[in-house]
C-alpha cells in the first residue's frame, strides 16, 4: 500500500508538472503569435497604423519613405495629404506617413523605430519631434507612466524597457505579466475576436470604439484632434492643465540621462541604416513659450548645440509657426490650423529633404553654432 500510494503521489505531481508546463507553453504560444501575426490585438495603435502604411507601401512599392514620428503632438498636428509636394524627376513621388503616438518621447520613439524596422519598414528619411517637458521623463509625461497606460509591451521590448527603466519594478513586472499571461491580459479583446457573445454589449462598444480610435483619417496617417476647445471657459481650463503639467516641466528643464541616451541611439542607428534624419520643435502657443525661463532657454540652446556638434542633422524651429487662435490647448493644434501648418512644413522642410537642399537659416533652430 505505501509503495502505491507513493506511485500515485508521484505520478499526480508529474500531471501536474505537465499541465503547468502546458499552460506555460500555450501562454506563450498566444503572446508570440500576437505579437507576430495579431498586433493589432495586443496594440491596437501601433497594430493598425502599421497595416495601414503597409497597404500604402504595397500600392507604391517603388516609393521611397519619409516617415514623421512624434508624440500626439504629431499625431494631430501634421496632415501629410496636405502638403503640396513636387514630384521628383524620373523618381517615384515619395510617401510621407504620419506615425505620431500618444505620449511618444525619445525613449518610446527609439522603441518604435525599432519595432519598425523589424516589421520591414525601412523609411529613407525620418523626421523626429523632440519636445523640452519629455526630456525629464518626470511629471504627467514621464514615459514609464505612458508605457504602462498603453500597450507598449511587446515580447521584442523588453530588453530595451529593461536597460531604460530597470529600476521601475512595477512597469517592469507588468511588462511580463502582459508577456507571459496574455489570456489575463487580452482576455475582452481575444473574447471580442472570437466568442462576442460572453461579452456585455456595454464592453463590446468600448472595444470596438477602441479599435475605430486606431484608425487613421486619411492615407497619411493623420488623426483629427478628438477634442476641440472653443469657448474662452474650455481654453482657460486647458491653460490650467497646462499650468499644472507641463510648466513645471520648464521651471527649469531637466534632461534625464535616459532620454538623451535613446535619442543618441537612434540618431545613430538611423546612421547605421543610411537613413537621412531630422529633428523638430513643434509649434507651440505663446503662453507656452512664455513659460520657458531665460535658464530654461540657456538649457535647450546648449543641448541643442551639443547634439548638432555630435549628430549633425537639422533641427527644424517651429515653434512660433503657428497663431495662438489655431490652438486647442497648451501643446495640440487645432484641427483649424492644422492643413496651413502642414503645407508650410511640406514646402519649407519636407520638400527640400526629399530633394537633398540645405533647409534654409530661419527654419533652422539657431544654436550659436550657426547664427
Amino acid at each position: 500500500m505505501p509503495n502505491l500510494f507513493l506511485t500515485s503521489a508521484s505520478k499526480g505531481k508529474r500531471v501536474a508538472l505537465w499541465t503547468l508546463i502546458g499552460i506555460v507553453a500555450s501562454q506563450l504560444a498566444l503572446s508570440i503569435y500576437l505579437d507576430q501575426r495579431r498586433l493589432e490585438t495586443r496594440d491596437p495603435l501601433y497594430g493598425h497604423r502599421l497595416n495601414h502604411l503597409r497597404q500604402r507601401l504595397a500600392e507604391s512599392p517603388h516609393s521611397p519613405l519619409f516617415l514623421i514620428l512624434g508624440s500626439s503632438r504629431v499625431k494631430y498636428s501634421i496632415r501629410p495629404d496636405a502638403m503640396k509636394l513636387q514630384g521628383l524627376a524620373n523618381s517615384p513621388q515619395p510617401i510621407v506617413y504620419n506615425f505620431g503616438i500618444n505620449g511618444l518621447g525619445t525613449i518610446r520613439a527609439l522603441m518604435h523605430f525599432r519595432r519598425l524596422l523589424a516589421d520591414g519598414i525601412q523609411p529613407q528619411w525620418l523626421l523626429v519631434e523632440i519636445w523640452p517637458p519629455l526630456w525629464a521623463e518626470a511629471g504627467f509625461f514621464r514615459e514609464a507612466r505612458m508605457v504602462q497606460s498603453e500597450d507598449d509591451l511587446h515580447w521584442r521590448d523588453l530588453l530595451l524597457l529593461c536597460r531604460y527603466f530597470r529600476n521601475d519594478r512595477a512597469l517592469l513586472h507588468l511588462a511580463l505579466q502582459k508577456c507571459l499571461t496574455p489570456l489575463r491580459s487580452y482576455r475582452d479583446v481575444l473574447l471580442a475576436l472570437s466568442v462576442e457573445s460572453l461579452l456585455s454589449p456595454e464592453k463590446l462598444r468600448e472595444i470596438k470604439q477602441k479599435v475605430q480610435d486606431t484608425l487613421p483619417t486619411d492615407r497619411g496617417g493623420w488623426f483629427p484632434l478628438p477634442w476641440e476647445l472653443t469657448t474662452p471657459e474650455e481654453k482657460h481650463k486647458a491653460w490650467l492643465d497646462g499650468d499644472e503639467k507641463i510648466k513645471p516641466l520648464l521651471q527649469p528643464v531637466r534632461i534625464d540621462p535616459r532620454s538623451d541616451a535613446a535619442l543618441r541611439e537612434l540618431l545613430s542607428e538611423c546612421r547605421q541604416h543610411h537613413i537621412k534624419a531630422a529633428l523638430i520643435l513643434l509649434p507651440e502657443p505663446s503662453w507656452t513659450r512664455g513659460w520657458y525661463t531665460t535658464e530654461s532657454h540657456a538649457v535647450v540652446r546648449t543641448y541643442l548645440t551639443r547634439l548638432y556638434h555630435d549628430y549633425p542633422v537639422p533641427i527644424v524651429d517651429a515653434r512660433t509657426w503657428v497663431a495662438d487662435d489655431d490652438f486647442s490647448d497648451s501643446s495640440h493644434m487645432a484641427t483649424k490650423g492644422v492643413s496651413a501648418f502642414s503645407e508650410r512644413l511640406g514646402r519649407e522642410v519636407v520638400q527640400p529633404l526629399i530633394e537633398g537642399r540645405p533647409l534654409q537659416p530661419h527654419v533652422l533652430f539657431a544654436d550659436e553654432e550657426r547664427k
